[in-house]
């Protein structure tokens, strides 16, 4: 999940507030960044897909705190806006399994913790297998699914199989949002739409156009004009 900063959110990465601190923190190998978000209005906040599933400490003003997991996001979405509505946020490297039970146990009671120490919890409750790990790097930069089974030296079922099994998406939809991704990264400094779409594997600009109203709801002259969605494909996730 990737939470898209607005004129009237507040929302950063830990990673610069550890180092301020001087704390060294080291990260899960299933973890790929710490963030929070504070939001300052009611204005809602645009999610958009990014092959991530994050584990949240969700805190409204007046209410106790509570731990929840998101889910891999096939569309982008609004969450509602409160001003004061806290998050602090752990994304998970693409592919991570998380055992939610144990890990929501585990974290209950941990709602007033710094960051740092919700990390062994993280640690023993979340899988990153080689393998998916592996095959999502594969998807990410082959032509085709055929293609990165071969890469990878495995028949196309038995990759549909293993990603499948491990992250509740067959490969085509890490293929399709890894390249969606690339190309919304790309916009700003393509020549033209249908350069960008021929630079990254669409039949044509209409077939683009298709494919970022679906990920994104948004054309690629809508997501050219909005620097909250630029800055939002662009930040951490797959592709």
């Amino acid at each position: 999940m990737v939470i898209k900063q607005g004129s009237d959110h507040k929302s950063r990465s830990l990673w610069s507030a550890f180092d301020t601190i001087g704390v060294i923190v080291s990260l899960p190998q299933s973890l790929l960044e710490i963030w929070q978000h504070t939001s300052a209005s009611a204005v809602g906040t645009v999610v958009v897909p990014d092959g991530c599933r994050d584990v949240i400490l969700h805190a409204l003003p007046g209410q106790r705190p509570a731990w929840f997991v998101t889910e891999l996001a096939d569309c982008s979405y609004v969450v509602p806006g409160i001003a004061g509505k806290y998050f602090l946020g752990f994304r998970m490297q693409p592919g991570v399994q998380v055992d939610e039970v144990r890990l929501l146990v585990a974290l209950k009671g941990q709602i007033q913790c710094a960051a740092q120490d919700a990390l062994p919890v993280l640690e023993d409750c979340t899988r990153l297998d080689p393998r998916v790990r592996d095959a999502l790097h594969s998807l990410s930069g082959s032509a085709s699914v055929a293609a990165a089974a071969r890469q990878l030296g495995v028949s196309e079922r038995t990759l549909q199989r293993l990603v499948h099994a491990a992250t509740g998406r067959p490969p085509a939809y890490w293929k399709c949002l890894a390249r969606l991704r690339r190309a919304a990264v790309d916009l700003p400094q393509a020549p033209s739409l249908a350069e960008c779409a021929a630079d990254h594997g669409y039949t044509d600009q209409a077939h683009m156009t298709h494919e970022f109203g679906r990920w994104l709801g948004r054309t690629p002259v809508a997501v050219l004009a909005s620097t909250d969605l630029l800055e939002a494909v662009a930040a951490s996730g797959y592709r």
